[in-house]
């Protein structure tokens, strides 16, 4: 039962704002592992598309999940096509929930 995974557009700045930020305070060697631990869960999510918590207060369909363990991945999920959609990933207390409301 794979799903196949699509990202919104700014989903690569999301990643790429999340390694800047990690870059300034841990260094490159955090920044590589945590976007390999964000990437891992999002090849995660074509197997078992249904983890973590509906946010239908959000949307309906909103699902959420914790990475890296500072990251949340936002995404739904179309059983009809079967393919996953993230939606917005957020590191260090990023509003998550406004930034997908914005690209809605």
């Amino acid at each position: 039962m794979t799903y196949k995974i699509f990202r919104h557009k700014e989903v690569e700045q999301d990643l790429f704002d999340i390694v800047d930020l990690i870059l300034e305070y841990a260094g490159l060697v955090i920044a590589e592992r945590k976007l390999l631990e964000i990437e891992a869960s999002i090849k995660n999510l074509a197997n078992t598309p249904y983890i973590g918590t509906i946010r239908d207060d959000i949307f309906a369909g909103c699902r959420a999940i914790p990475t890296a363990r500072k990251g949340v991945i936002i995404f739904s999920v179309d059983d009809e096509k079967r393919e996953v959609f993230i939606i917005c990933i957020t590191y260090a207390g990023a509003n998550w929930i406004a930034r997908s409301g914005q690209r809605l």
